[in-house]
């Protein structure tokens, strides 16, 4: 009787890395257009001229004096884009993923967000809390904490500024959103 022979089986292991590693790729490069690619960061976006001090501290974490204003945290996110709040809420103020980290979300800072609509069902990304005031809104700001006092999520930057800045700031955050027509390229 012939005997026989089976062929040597390969170890499946490299095709399960190989396999890993392509949807890890994928999920980090592609992860923007399955999950939406964040708050648009285009400068052809940005006003061409600031309306006050706390537009200009959004978009660009410098106050009128041109000193930049500086933070401690902020996570990954905020170092690979820098910037003001524009890097995570956005030139339309709505919010957006922070990428690379896909999975969390910067929520909006309009002012119908911010101080008024807010019903405490945590849908637009503030979490269940009451509306900010001038007062809460400077803890979140400066110290990371919501209005119920809970930590806001560490990607949050703890801004460092000036009182007048910070008022400034609040300031710009109550006006409503206007539209912004880019400049032409």
């Amino acid at each position: 009787m012939p005997m026989i022979q089976r062929r040597k089986r390969r170890p499946l292991w490299p095709v399960i890395i190989a396999s890993v590693l392509l949807v890890a790729i994928a999920v980090v490069y592609g992860g923007g257009a399955i999950f939406g690619v964040g708050p648009n960061l285009s400068r052809s976006e940005w006003p061409t001229q600031f309306q006050s001090n706390g537009e200009r501290i959004y978009f660009t974490s410098q106050s009128a004096s041109g000193l930049p204003i500086s933070f401690r945290s902020g996570g990954m996110h905020m170092a690979m884009r820098a910037g003001g709040c524009v890097a995570c809420h956005g030139v339309d103020r709505q919010g957006g993923r922070l990428m690379p980290r896909f999975w969390l979300a910067a929520p909006p800072l309009t002012p119908a967000a911010l101080f008024g609509g807010q019903d405490g069902n945590g849908q637009d990304g503030h979490g269940d809390h009451a509306e900010y005031n001038a007062e809460t809104l400077r803890r979140a700001i400066t110290e990371g904490v919501d209005p119920g006092g809970k930590s806001l999520n560490p990607e949050m930057p703890r801004w460092s500024m000036a009182e007048q800045d910070l008022t400034d700031l609040i300031g710009f955050l109550r006006t409503p959103v206007r539209a912004l027509h880019p400049s032409p390229r």
